[in-house]
């Protein structure tokens, strides 16, 4: 009998202490739902974030739910209607359902903003396609969403028409090639899969259609044709399927940059001279800079670049160069005919961060002294430049500073030892120490040799070398 009073003491004491326990676990689970709850209410959220909708939901339907045939209600909107407290609030799926939608709207307005600006490369020959093309794979790699446009002479004949449901279902087939190719590459770092098995998924693949091919030939190019030109179209139509570029045609007078300002279809575009590296996003800048017809950075000389140009097309701007000659070919260059027609409207840009040279890189900004001409830092100049333009070129050390000649990346002279820049003897300004220095030739054979082996990545192995 006494065993059982004890069990019976216990157990009441056991239930009272976890009885007690809950009530706190409880009152600690509200504390902290309060918590966050005003926490949320302070934080600032994106206007398309359901938790967003939701305050803003609640503030209406606090607003607006005052008694039927009260004479404080008020109409905040037009359409909008007036939240009674037995209305029944939106489920956490409708309330989703609407931020999808508007993040949809959002999305359409932003692709729509990004298709009236674009970059336009312009080619005259087939040996320049593979540079123009690289350019496009470069707004790829800094991840630009501006529109893209491809200009080349119509007299090439290319014959690369397709319909939009054909490009669509290229790049469809294209984007799934590439992502069975990312994890059967993956499998085989890992090693997951065998090698006879490797080999029966590899079978399929050799009768696939790849849509990076060009379409048949309707009828065969002239007997005098380079023979370049296969190579030529493929490039095109890869650019086309791979970089969503538009291929767009010119009578062979019209292919200069400044063609540009009759294409009012968009509201500013950027001309890139090549070969050349992209290295930055220049996206924000055609979407807010200033309202110029003309916008340009000077050069090396001081006068305007011929490498880089911002136009925002006006009709009626291309008839008035070509009636003051300015797309003939003895007009003096693009730089010129821009510094004659638009000297005192263009809008001037600073050359560095928006234009840098390779042939810069050989030019020393410091004097046998120590003394600093200018503050020139190579990789401090790169790391912030948006274009790099490889030129081809350097000014000779000599008395006479004629320009020399510098192979270009995709030759084999380039990988000569004598070519790249040479290390400097310079004086160090803190302890007055010799030391060298070979900023320079480390960024140029960087340059060099990330052009080079993206040259090959993007263009294939049936260029020469």
């Amino acid at each position: 009998m006494k065993g059982r009073i004890g069990l019976r003491i216990t157990s009441s004491i056991l239930f009272v202490f976890s009885f007690i326990l809950f009530l706190s676990g409880c009152i600690l689970q509200r504390r902290s739902m309060h918590t966050l709850e005003r926490y949320y209410d302070t934080m600032p959220l994106p206007e398309t974030h359901p938790l967003a909708l939701e305050k803003k939901r609640r503030k209406a339907q606090a607003k607006n739910a005052t008694p039927s045939g009260g004479s404080n209600s008020r109409n905040y909107g037009i359409n909008q209607q007036v939240i009674h407290p037995s209305q029944p609030k939106p489920t956490a799926l409708e309330s989703w359902e609407q931020a999808r939608r508007q993040f949809e709207m959002e999305s359409q307005r932003e692709k729509e903003r990004y298709r009236t600006v674009g970059y336009v490369q312009l080619v005259d020959d087939f040996t320049s396609v593979c540079s123009a093309v690289m350019m496009f794979n470069d707004l790829d790699r800094v991840s630009s969403k501006a529109s893209r446009v491809l200009i080349y002479p119509e007299s090439w004949d290319m014959q690369l028409d397709i319909s939009e449901s054909q490009q669509r279902e290229a790049q469809k087939i294209l984007a799934t090639q590439e992502k069975t190719l990312n994890t059967k590459r993956k499998q085989k770092n890992t090693k997951k899969k065998s090698k006879k098995k490797g080999e029966a998924d590899r079978k399929p693949e050799e009768h696939a259609a790849n849509p990076l091919d060009p379409p048949p030939l309707l009828r065969e190019p002239s007997a005098d044709i380079s023979s370049q030109y296969h190579t030529a179209r493929r490039l095109l139509h890869l650019a086309r399927i791979k970089h969503s570029v538009t291929l767009l045609p010119m009578p062979d007078g019209l292919v200069t940059p400044l063609v540009m300002l009759n294409m009012t279809d968009y509201k500013r575009l950027i001309y890139l001279q090549h070969p050349a590296a992209i290295l930055k996003n220049m996206d924000e800048i055609l979407l807010n800079a200033p309202t110029a017809v003309i916008t340009v950075p000077r050069d090396l000389s001081g006068g305007l670049s011929s490498n880089f140009l911002m136009v925002a097309p006006e009709t009626g701007e291309l008839e008035y160069i070509m009636k003051n000659g300015g797309v003939k070919k003895d007009a003096g260059g693009l730089g010129k005919v821009v510094e004659r027609i638009y000297s005192t409207t263009a809008m001037i840009l600073p050359r560095w961060p928006y234009e840098i040279f390779t042939s810069e890189f050989f030019d020393s900004t410091i004097e046998t002294s120590g003394s600093r001409e200018s503050v020139w830092l190579p990789s401090k100049v790169v790391n912030k430049a948006y274009y790099v333009l490889f030129d081809g070129g350097k000014i000779s050390p000599n008395i006479n500073k004629k320009w020399e000649t510098v192979p270009q990346p995709w030759k084999l002279k380039s990988l000569e030892e004598g070519v790249a820049p040479k290390c400097r003897l310079v004086q160090d300004l803190g302890n007055g120490e010799e030391k060298w220095d070979c900023t320079a030739r480390n960024v140029w054979r960087t340059l060099y040799d990330g052009y080079r082996q993206r040259r090959m990545e993007v263009c294939g192995l049936d260029l020469e070398a």
